[in-house]
């Protein structure tokens, strides 16, 4: 009795697996999470990717603009043009520019400046660098927090972008574990006929430094105090 009873069970078991009825509902109930999460991560990158495009894009165009109108502080940003007669002052480029301080060694980290929307476009307060890079900030969206900096090693000068964004979706936030989007970029001041007059400058002070008698080390901390004393009288 107890024999037939287990046959007929195990006869009911087989019956069962090779029943179809709802196999399509079940494996639906057990693949469809799967594919619903990986959807959901496709959407998150594609999202993290779209807006730091976004805010490289915006930190890029700024940068190459101010780098493209550093030779006048007048040009308009999108176009370039500037007034008849608006030009900086004739030796800007030594002293505002820095050219000296970075030949003689003095602060040549570059001038940082906030990008903040609150402050872009003012012209009050700082020097004539910190003046550019604040016009140059008005470019960027309000929604875009960060700062430009300018550095200038005599023959190469660089204004670098340093953008981040808050405005990230909250899934996003919680899917990379911060709720900044960040973006970095250099452009290079391209001046042929600067970068001429530059390289020749360097040359010459070159040629003066080792052919002085007091010695190349001696000429140089003459020549930085001197500057130094022109700065301090200045500023």
């Amino acid at each position: 009795m107890f024999s037939l009873n287990r046959l007929r069970g195990l006869g009911r078991l087989a019956r069962f697996g090779r029943e179809t009825a709802g196999s399509v509902t079940l494996e639906a109930t057990m693949v469809f999470p799967v594919i619903l999460l990986a959807t959901f991560m496709v959407l998150f990158f594609a999202l993290y990717i779209a807006q730091g495009a976004l805010v490289y894009y915006v930190a890029s165009v700024a940068g190459e603009r101010t780098a493209y109108n550093w030779s006048n502080s007048a040009r308009e940003l999108r176009t370039g043009a500037y007034p008849v007669g608006s030009y900086d002052g004739l030796y800007w480029r030594l002293l505002d520019d820095g050219l000296l301080q970075s030949m003689f060694g003095l602060g040549g980290e570059g001038t940082a400046v906030g990008g903040d929307s609150s402050d872009a476009g003012t012209s009050g307060g700082g020097g004539l660098t910190e003046r550019k890079l604040r016009a140059a900030s008005s470019a960027w969206d309000s929604a875009l927090v960060g700062e430009m900096t300018y550095e200038n090693k005599m023959l190469i000068r660089r204004v670098r972008t340093n953008a981040d964004s808050a405005s990230v979706p909250e899934p996003l936030r919680r899917f990379r574990g911060t709720s900044l989007v960040s973006a970095r970029t250099s452009a290079v001041v391209v001046e042929p006929a600067e970068f001429i007059r530059s390289f020749d400058l360097a040359r010459y002070y070159v040629v003066k430094m080792k052919g002085a008698k007091e010695g190349e080390a001696s000429y140089r901390s003459k020549a930085k105090a001197v500057l130094q004393r022109r700065v301090s009288a200045g500023g």
